[in-house]
């Protein structure tokens, strides 16, 4: 399971920057479009920092997460927004006015990759379900996230915990080796996680945004939030003819 109890309590706690700066990106692009109000659909939404946001600007929040603990967390902190436990890639999708996956989250796999047509597949259905104008904004990791392949280690604490991560990247496949520790009493929990990614090029993806439908840009990030290398921001719209 990917984000047990005390992963998800982890990155709730010190990984929540990029779901903050979305949320000013994403209302301004409803605004301009005209879309202020209906419903949002937050895939790979965790803990829903994200979704509080925007639950707050009053629009309807849909999320959709495959980790119960995140999603324990989630309820607690939105109330009023619904949540389900299932894949992204096969969740079904009510009509909204926009639809994001921040956090890599359209890079998630389970036992094996999605492919090109998964994703042109993943792609199509998003269109399908955002209303005219509705907005997509989303981030993906990119060949190149890893220098030279790695292992490449690192470590981050917060105030309950650490996570030491070891990256490595290999035909295509971004592999992370995660282990949490969690202050548990007077001692620490150790638990392990092993997260993988497919990683896709920008020019393959923003081919597969305009090939389903969008008009679609990369970003640099979000705001002020800058990605590091190998992590790309994709903006893509539908036109205000639903075409």
């Amino acid at each position: 399971m990917l984000y047990g109890k005390d992963l998800a309590a982890i990155h709730d706690a010190g990984f929540s920057d990029i779901a903050r700066s979305v949320a000013p990106v994403l209302l301004k692009a409803l605004a301009r479009a005209g879309l202020e109000d209906g419903l949002v659909i937050d895939l790979g939404c965790g803990s829903a920092v994200l979704a509080e946001a925007i639950a707050a600007e009053g629009y309807e929040v849909l999320g959709v997460d495959t980790s119960p603990e995140m999603l324990r967390i989630a309820r607690e902190r939105v109330p009023s927004a619904r949540f389900l436990q299932a894949s992204l890639h096969n969740v079904g999708l009510p009509p909204a006015v926009a639809i994001v996956g921040i956090g890599e989250a359209f890079s998630y796999f389970g036992d094996r990759p999605h492919s090109e047509r998964g994703l042109a597949r993943l792609f199509r259905r998003i269109h399908r379900a955002l209303l005219p104008g509705g907005i997509l904004l989303f981030d993906m990791a990119s060949p190149g996230r890893v220098r030279r392949g790695g292992p490449v280690r690192s470590y981050f604490e917060t105030s309950d915990g650490a996570v030491l991560v070891t990256l490595e990247e290999k035909d295509r496949i971004l592999t992370r080796r995660i282990t949490s520790f969690r202050q548990d009493g007077s001692r620490y929990r150790r638990s392990e996680e092993i997260h993988r990614q497919e990683l896709f090029a920008r020019p393959l993806v923003l081919r597969l945004l305009r090939e389903a439908g969008f008009r679609a840009r990369a970003l640099p990030g979000y705001g002020g939030f800058r990605l590091p290398r190998g992590w790309v921001a994709y903006f893509a719209s539908k036109t205000a003819s639903g075409r």
